[in-house]
């Protein structure tokens, strides 16, 4: 097996990023620091007396709702261009956002989060397919470092103040989640470019299902991301329970933190490490074999949660977290910039967007899988974390075909890599 090319150093790949790139940087945090109502949401429904049961069903809409929005948003990116899929999605999202806060009854919730579901699901396929149009395939696993970066520094800066919102203001939970979220689609508007549009004319979604059918190593890399996906839909399930069953606080220098804003931290601290760690990181897990690398975050991420089982303090999370955050930085980017060195041209927002599938399933099967674990033993849903990291890893460590066969494909020209996105 060849040894991969040694990386550029990490400055001069941040600087040969193109211009449109940095708007999407730009976008994409503002968004992010918004992120308000999904991490509170199980908070927020049972505290308006609704059982985890219902809990559950409701945060398993915004998962199915979601599916139908990534495989839209794949082929509108195709259809239409990157930039207005963006612009749609986010406008209609701030909108199903408020929605949202004005449901009371039950089915009222569900329908409104299946519908936010589905409009937030389109965007992030095409703003995945517009890094693959617009930088050259030498600079994308940097690129999806350093977008990841955007969106956990805004989910960073974000979800300790949506941890005070929740304490003592519920609409401008939603409201100030819907704002950022309507700026990121002006930013679009503004700034971004259309990128590769027009593609569905050339390849149908016959020809899409065609290539998926016979794309073995994508497959695989589906199911696997599926896997690691359930784990991380603990986040916004039972891990804020977890919190909440514990009662941690905390206490220093005459504050007092409730339950609610150390979970926020927490998840904080999660989007801490990515900003400051994950693009040094990266020009390390670059040097190794990309499968290797992928396994070993899985493995990680699996292990993070698992430890969950035995932690019980602030300083025993605060650990669990960091291991789980780690691994996350090691597989997140290498799985995004693979995919897109697998996907033909002509199918780059269909291929993202059958990935997104797998995150918008776990949305639906994370949450009846912790919260039916939660209430049986909260133990086994982290011990089913573990499982499911070590599967993923497996399964990625058993792909039949070698992704160095992929690494000797000839780059992508900046000119064929920018071709549409004026």
């Amino acid at each position: 097996m060849s040894t991969p090319t040694p990386p550029h150093s990490l400055i001069r790949d941040l600087r040969a990023l193109p211009r449109s790139f940095w708007v999407l940087f730009a976008g994409t945090f503002i968004n992010r620091f918004g992120t308000f109502v999904w991490p509170f949401l199980t908070i927020y429904l049972t505290r308006r007396g609704h059982s985890l049961t219902e809990a559950a069903w409701a945060i398993s809409g915004v998962g199915a709702g979601a599916i139908l929005g990534s495989a839209a948003g794949g082929w509108l990116s195709d259809h239409i261009g990157r930039r207005n899929t963006i612009m749609l999605g986010t406008f209609s999202t701030a909108v199903a956002m408020m929605l949202l806060y004005t449901a009371s009854s039950l089915p009222a919730i569900i329908a409104c989060t299946l519908l936010l579901g589905l409009t937030s699901g389109t965007y992030n396929p095409a703003a995945s397919a517009l890094i693959v149009d617009i930088v050259p395939n030498e600079l994308r696993v940097r690129a999806y470092s350093a977008y990841r970066l955007a969106a956990n520094a805004g989910f960073a800066c974000g979800v300790s103040a949506g941890g005070l919102l929740a304490n003592y203001s519920l609409f401008w939970l939603f409201a100030g989640d819907a704002i950022t979220t309507a700026s990121f689609g002006f930013i679009a508007l503004l700034w971004l470019p259309h990128g590769l549009r027009g593609q569905t004319k050339n390849a149908p979604w016959s020809d899409a299902f065609g290539s998926l059918k016979r794309d073995t190593v994508f497959q695989a890399l589906w199911i696997a991301t599926l896997c690691s996906a359930i784990v991380f839909a603990q986040f916004g399930s039972t891990y804020s329970l977890h919190i909440m069953r514990e009662g941690l606080t905390f206490d220093a220098l005459g504050f007092h933190l409730a339950p609610e804003i150390v979970y926020g931290f927490l998840l904080a601290w999660n989007g801490i490490m990515v900003v400051f760690m994950e693009l040094p990181l990266t020009s390390l897990t670059l040097r190794f074999d990309t499968r290797r690398v992928m396994a070993l975050g899985f493995i990680l991420i699996g292990l993070g949660f698992g430890l969950n089982a035995w932690c019980h303090t602030i300083p025993t999370l605060w650990v669990a977290m960091t291991i789980f955050t780690l691994g996350e930085m090691i597989s997140s980017p290498m799985t995004s910039a693979f995919v897109a060195r697998l996907a033909p041209e002509r199918l780059r927002g269909r291929y993202m967007g059958i990935l997104a599938l797998a995150w918008n399933g776990a949305s639906i099967l994370g949450p009846q899988f912790g919260f039916r674990l939660f209430a049986y033993d909260p133990r086994y849903v982290w011990f089913g974390s573990a499982a499911l990291g070590f599967t993923a890893a497996a399964i990625t460590l058993g792909f039949t075909r070698s992704d160095t066969a992929l690494e000797t494909k000839p780059a992508a020209t900046p000119a064929e890599d920018t071709v549409g996105a004026r």
